[in-house]
């Protein structure tokens, strides 16, 4: 019971073609190098609204159905499950999702996950709330026996949702980012605000604490997890892959144009250092072994 997956990165932009042909270049690079699923950035298709352009308002949805029903065909003819970051029309006056599409080998629309924390203020003005409606589910399901969900970008700074698709049994996490295409005064000042980070070399917030972050669920919840990011300049860190014990298999080149392949093993021997405590640290114990009824041990203040 494997899979072998393909972690992808190009220049995502305002240009729903121009995305639209990037993603089905790769998916047909993916394909011939023996995927069996392909992943992309957050907001692939669609570009990132307040990023990649200002705002939804005159955005030409017609134009983004006719692309996400192409890679839908590809998809079917390649037979290539493929997790697509796009952005999902709601009723009128109501803001979208940014979500990603779960294509089967068939070209079948399977499930679509909705982003469920977007960044921003209480009141929805800033950050992703300006331009997205936050979502309410999880989407789970398998390829080639493996079980496998799907989070974007923010989401990773809540382990909540992690632990949630752990107990859903899942073992591969699509976590789709999108991290580029900043302006080159906005990443510098993201730069002068942090310097250089001592241990990772990260210069920026996100090049900091994304990949620690990733590092850290796929330890803690023994998850695969694909990571793929938008390698327009500037970008924060490049597309990578990291497996269970929280080591990074795998990284694209930054800024360029690229599929990362990694062979995804439930069954392979990785060292899980939680595996005997963590359902019941879920559940609310939050200790190994057993307590000491002792005195001694209740006596906090004592030598």
């Amino acid at each position: 019971m494997s899979l072998t997956l393909a972690t992808a990165q190009f220049a995502v932009s305002a240009d729903i073609d121009a995305n639209g042909a990037a993603i089905e270049r790769l998916m047909r690079e993916a394909r011939a190098r023996g995927a069996d699923v392909v992943h992309f950035p957050e907001a692939a298709l669609s570009g990132y609204a307040g990023v990649d352009f200002a705002s939804f308002e005159g955005f030409d949805w017609p134009r983004l159905e006719a692309a996400t029903r192409r890679v839908m065909a590809l998809a079917g003819a390649l037979g290539l499950w493929t997790i697509l970051g796009s952005a999902h029309p709601l009723s009128e006056g109501r803001k979208p999702h940014n979500c990603a599409y779960v294509i089967d080998a068939s070209g079948a629309l399977v499930d679509r996950y909705d982003k469920r924390f977007c960044a921003g203020d209480a009141a929805g003005l800033t950050g992703d709330l300006a331009h997205y409606t936050p979502g309410d589910h999880f989407a789970v399901f398998e390829i080639n026996g493996v079980r496998c969900g799907v989070l974007i970008c923010h989401d990773y700074r809540y382990p909540e949702l992690y632990r949630a698709y752990h107990r859903r049994g899942l073992r591969l996490m699509f976590h789709g980012f999108h991290a580029g295409g900043l302006s080159a005064e906005r990443f510098s000042a993201m730069e002068a605000d942090v310097g250089r980070h001592h241990l990772t070399g990260g210069t920026t917030l996100p090049a900091i604490t994304m990949p620690a972050g990733m590092i850290a669920s796929a330890s803690n919840n023994n998850l695969w997890i694909s990571c793929p990011n938008s390698s327009a300049p500037k970008s924060c860190w490049p597309s990578f892959v990291v497996r269970p014990d929280g080591v990074i298999t795998g990284a694209l080149e930054p800024e360029t144009e690229g599929v990362l392949l990694s062979v995804i093993d439930p069954d392979a021997a990785i060292y899980d250092s939680t595996a005997a405590w963590r359902d019941r640290a879920i559940d609310g114990v939050l200790h190994s072994g057993e307590v000491a009824d002792d005195p001694r041990s209740r006596d906090r203040m004592g030598l």
